[in-house]
């Protein structure tokens, strides 16, 4: 059988690698990591981007009692300990108003303004997430849900109305992370009419706005507001306002007018020229008051 006769070795350095091979991969390292980076952030950091929990300082639910004549609403969860606040026609409310605000804001935030610009002939359940305020715990949207399931039902006791009230008698009223929250009360207890402030579609759609990259999948606290209106679409006759500012660089009016676009009949959006995320309530309180009273009627 005739032998064939090994090739030589080629002599190498110790390292292997061409160099150009070598400074491709210097380049492609920093490019990766930068890459990487809001990927790292989506999948670790979740629930630090999207909550900012705060308590109450001590003395402040006092004051607010006395101020507003308000009764608090304990009940517990799997969380904990929680606490949400009924304030405003407590005797014979005409509707009553689920209330969120923001991720950095706490119930009692919005306790003034609703007293001083909403319908006075309602009742206004001021929520709170769990971890924020005096709640315990830390807040997802399962918790959230969890809260609404028991808050809903304990403030119905307190004005004397039945445990599983009438749809046509409820409302919701929210602000950015608040109108997600929103949203899931109107799905479990199937409420017809609200306002929303500043939302946005979806926190996965947000993945994409604040990274620039598609890692919506990565998201696990996952608050769907095209799905959520969707469904209160298909329940039938149903009223949602929209206002949101053309200047708001935390989440883009371009989101709201989708939501908008995609619901028309149902949804409808009011734009507030040169409004930015936060300003609506204080700089333009009677365009918001309009709508609360609208939808109250």
């Amino acid at each position: 059988m005739e032998m064939i006769e090994a090739l030589p070795m080629i002599d190498r350095p110790a390292s292997s690698t061409p160099a150009p091979r070598k400074r491709f991969g210097k380049i492609l390292a920093p490019v990766m990591l930068l890459c990487g980076m809001p990927v790292a952030l989506i999948v670790g950091c979740q629930s630090k981007l999207l909550y900012f929990p705060r308590p109450y300082p001590q003395g402040i639910v006092a004051a607010w009692k006395k101020e507003t004549t308000g009764v608090t609403i304990d009940f517990k969860t799997s969380q904990g300990s929680q606490r949400a606040f009924l304030q405003g026609e407590l005797k014979s409310p005409r509707n009553l108003w689920i209330v969120c605000g923001g991720n950095a804001t706490v119930a009692l935030d919005w306790s003034r303004w609703i007293a001083e610009n909403a319908p006075s002939e309602d009742a206004w359940l001021l929520v709170d997430f769990p971890g924020y305020g005096d709640c315990e715990g830390s807040p997802s949207p399962e918790r959230i849900r969890e809260t609404f399931m028991k808050a809903l039902p304990a403030a119905t006791m307190a004005l004397d109305w039945p445990a599983s009230p009438d749809p046509a008698r409820l409302r919701f009223f929210g602000h950015s992370l608040g109108s997600a929250a929103c949203l899931i009360a109107a799905t479990e207890f199937h409420i017809q009419r609200g306002v929303l402030l500043s939302p946005f579609t979806s926190t996965m759609e947000m993945g994409r706005e604040i990274t620039g990259l598609p890692v919506g999948f990565l998201v696990t606290h996952r608050f769907d507001n095209e799905a959520r209106l969707e469904e209160l679409t298909r329940r039938g006759d149903g009223e949602v306002i929209i206002l949101h500012g053309t200047d708001d660089r935390v989440i883009p009016v371009a989101m709201a007018r989708r939501l908008a676009s995609s619901h028309a009949g149902t949804v409808s959006l009011r734009e507030i020229p040169g409004g930015r995320h936060d300003s609506i309530p204080h700089e333009n309180a009677g365009e918001l008051s309009r709508a609360l009273i609208e939808v109250g009627n």
